[in-house]
């Protein structure tokens, strides 16, 4: 023991044997803490004391056990009681003061820590137990910022000094004496590395070592792996060794021969039709759909016209007689220009007929009273008077047809039922004999908004 060391124990000696303090011995790592704590263990011969060096993940039990087994003679006891609980029930029987030690404490968990501190405040022999706990010193100050001001008190931390230059001298020197060994190394030169170091007794040990042995030769990566790369080596030709040979004997597919009919062949062309039947089925629905409502739409430009009937042009009337042998030579003229006439007049009145026709529609409509029980079906929502009266004769044999006004919108009404099935039975035949979409069966008490209009009886638009 260097004589620093030797006044450290005997400081760390006085303070356990009159002091009622937790002692708390802090250093780094290599600056002597087991050594001091083992010398302070074995220096005590008026007082029991236990040492315990703490492993790593060791529960609280293996803790209390290892104290117990060196403090009390009798192995009877339970190692997850607390600590003070069972020295308290044998503290009657011991002669001796106890003396608790133990190393590397900051590996305890915070149970055993608070045990230690109430250990501290027990009397065993007249008196109190004492504590001796080794610790480095980033965990004490983490402890100490942790307990409150009373406990703080109880703690009495102790750090371990730098070894002074001549220590780590005298050190070094009886190191090198018991080794056997002479390194010519001069003294000048190990002092010079002494004074870079920090005080640890551990950094004098390992300037022996490298003194004695030299520097440690570093491994290759070559050197470290070099069985692992051999193997993986080793692996990848005998893969390829052996998709080589086996490759060969595996037979390849050969292709399949497909035969195609010819594109005039009756099988051919059959299978072309059942292909394309779907295609042709339901462009043929979509073409008699539209030829439906193509016919529905258009309609004579004379069939309501009441007014007077067209006076024949200028022209026709000054024109000359045809004779009948001209009219038996050219049939087809005389056919070509009566249609030619006809499609005149068409023209000219087509313009007058539209207006009409919104006119009367404007004339025909006026409020009606509406029904407030049963059902009807909502076959359109029309916002031009024109569009309403195509609606009106594409659907000309529906019965009871109704027209409703709401806000700016035309409502085509169709039917009232008594029940809801003989709407929806209503509406589907009218689906499919007029090819309408989109019919909705309404209740007439939903209606409210809607304004019920009647057609007027005379069709007819006054001059």
């Amino acid at each position: 023991m260097l004589p620093s060391q030797e006044a450290l124990i005997q400081r760390l000696h006085h303070s356990a044997s009159y002091s009622d303090q937790l002692l708390v011995l802090s250093g780094g790592q290599g600056s002597g803490k087991t050594t001091l704590v083992t010398a302070l263990a074995t220096d005590f011969d008026d007082s029991n004391a236990a040492l315990v060096i703490c492993p790593m993940h060791a529960d609280n039990a293996e803790i209390r056990r290892k104290i117990l087994v060196q403090l009390i003679s009798s192995p009877i006891f339970d190692d997850e009681v607390p600590l003070a609980e069972t020295l308290l029930r044998v503290a009657s029987t011991q002669t001796k003061p106890l003396h608790i030690i133990i190393d590397d404490a900051h590996l305890l968990s915070k149970e055993l820590w608070a045990e230690c501190i109430i250990l501290n405040q027990i009397q065993c022999a007249g008196k109190n137990i004492a504590v001796t706990l080794a610790v480095p010193p980033a965990f004490l100050a983490e402890l100490l910022s942790q307990l409150p001001e009373s406990l703080r008190r109880q703690v009495l931390p102790v750090s371990i000094e730098p070894l002074s230059l001549p220590e780590r001298e005298a050190l070094y020197q009886t190191l090198l004496r018991c080794s056997d060994q002479n390194p010519f190394t001069p003294r000048d030169i190990v002092r010079a590395q002494l004074e870079k170091q920090t005080g640890t007794p551990q950094e004098v040990v390992n300037l022996l070592e490298l003194a004695l042995h030299g520097q440690p030769e570093k491994k290759s990566l070559w050197a470290r792996y070099k069985m692992v790369s051999i193997s993986l080596v080793s692996v990848l030709v005998a893969l390829v060794i052996w998709f080589t040979f086996t490759r060969p004997l595996i037979p390849e597919p050969q292709p399949s021969l497909v035969t195609y009919p010819a594109i005039d062949s009756p099988a051919f062309l059959a299978q072309g039709q059942q292909w394309l039947a779907p295609y042709f089925h339901q462009r043929s629905e979509q073409f008699k759909l539209s030829q439906q409502k193509v016919d529905a739409i258009e309609a004579d430009p004379l069939a309501n016209f009441h007014g007077e009937e067209p006076q024949a042009d200028s022209d026709a009337m000054t024109e000359p007689p045809v004779d009948e042998a001209d009219s038996k030579a050219e049939p087809a003229t005389t056919l070509d220009s009566l249609k030619q006439n006809e499609t005149k007049v068409a023209d000219q009145l087509d313009t007058a007929d539209t207006v009409s026709k919104t006119d009367m529609l404007q004339a025909e409509l006026i409020p009606s009273q509406k029904p407030t029980k049963g059902y009807t079906i909502q076959v359109a929502t029309i916002s031009q008077l024109d569009s309403l009266h195509q609606t009106l004769k594409m659907i000309e044999g529906v019965e009871d047809v109704r027209v409703a006004k709401y806000k700016h919108l035309w409502v085509v009404l169709a039917g009232n039922y008594s029940d809801s099935k003989l709407a929806h039975e209503a509406a589907t035949k009218l689906t499919k004999q007029y090819h309408l979409d989109s019919l909705w069966v309404r209740k007439w008490s939903e209606l409210g908004g809607y304004q019920l209009q009647e057609t007027h009886p005379n069709r007819e638009i006054s001059e």
